[in-house]
């Protein structure tokens, strides 16, 4: 095969080998114990993301650079079947991962229609460190509260939500969703739901996306109320008149991003009553990417070993 087919052929292998071997290193450390170490939803992101953006990452710092300066561009080689096998892999890694953005980007589209005011729809303001929020009242049988939309959030909630709540609770209920959106927790799962990788087919990817969406929550009610045993209650109150609403309504279509859940509410309402913790050390993101940015320096010296290492890739089994 020319250049020009050899060339596209051996970055999508690249891609899905070390897109496997990624996934498979997140899989053993996840079984190792590693959840226990991942105290905020940032430290869950990192580890969810590291398959596909450690592989495009390297893919595209060392295994890109190295080809081109070191493959002749008259070479004509005859692709092995592991080569072909993993690019193989790689196409159907990326083709689901569009295939999983486009089913969320239909979903939120169809919620963001059906949350749009209905008459006699009411309109409220809320804070957040990102300044005044608007909230939309719609009128719909669920108990429905939460963010909709991943670039232009707003925050929608049930009649039925803001008629049982008081005036305080309904003030840190909309704190909590706000803080859900200066935190672009939608942004942020839609990256999750469109990672292409072979982790979003494992058991291990279902528990690290789990694990995020209960870290976002309880993040989001620590900065909603605070140390103030006040806004503290009222959120907890808030969150049992909602799920009591849940449970009176039936099952209910799927909640939007930072939507209040059944899930964990024991937790959540448990944590709000006792006094609020120290916070926990940060997840060192920016020494992580550092580090990951200082790759492409280190893999210049051996970008000629990494060409080897390719042609026994495409010559392998042949």
């Amino acid at each position: 095969m020319s250049f020009d087919v050899t060339f596209p052929l051996v970055l999508l292998a690249a891609y899905g080998l070390f897109n496997l071997l990624l996934s498979a290193a997140v899989v053993l450390a996840w079984r190792a114990g590693v959840r226990r170490h991942l105290t905020n939803a940032d430290a869950v992101l990192g580890v969810r993301l590291l398959p596909a953006m450690g592989s495009a990452t390297l893919v595209l710092t060392v295994v890109l650079p190295a080809f081109l300066l070191y493959e002749p561009r008259h070479a004509h080689d005859h692709p092995g079947p592991l080569l072909v096998i993993s690019a193989m892999f790689a196409v159907v890694v990326l083709g689901d991962g569009v295939r999983r953005g486009w089913r969320a980007w239909r979903a939120t589209r169809a919620l963001t229609r059906s949350a749009q005011p209905m008459r006699g729809a009411q309109r409220l303001l809320t804070r957040s460190a990102a300044g005044d929020n608007e909230v939309t009242v719609i009128n719909i049988e669920e108990p429905l509260v939460g963010v909709v939309g991943s670039w232009k959030q707003h925050i929608v909630a049930a009649r039925c939500v803001t008629a049982a709540c008081d005036d305080e609770e309904l003030r840190q209920v909309f704190a909590h969703e706000a803080a859900h959106m200066d935190a672009r927790d939608n942004l942020k799962l839609l990256m999750l739901l469109t990672m292409p990788d072979a982790l979003a087919w494992l058991v291990t990817g279902t528990a690290l996306m789990e694990q995020w969406r209960a870290a976002t929550e309880l993040e989001a009610d620590e900065r909603a109320s605070g140390t103030d045993p006040r806004k503290r209650i009222a959120l907890a109150s808030a969150l049992l008149k909602v799920a009591r609403l849940s449970l009176a309504s039936g099952p209910s279509r799927a909640a939007p991003r930072g939507g209040t859940r059944l899930s964990g509410l024991e937790h959540r309402v448990r944590r709000l009553l006792t006094p609020s913790r120290a916070s926990r050390r940060a997840f060192p993101g920016r020494r992580l990417l550092t580090c990951a940015l200082l790759v492409p320096l280190l893999a210049v010296p051996v970008y000629a070993s990494v060409h080897r290492l390719i042609e026994a890739l495409v010559a392998f089994g042949r």
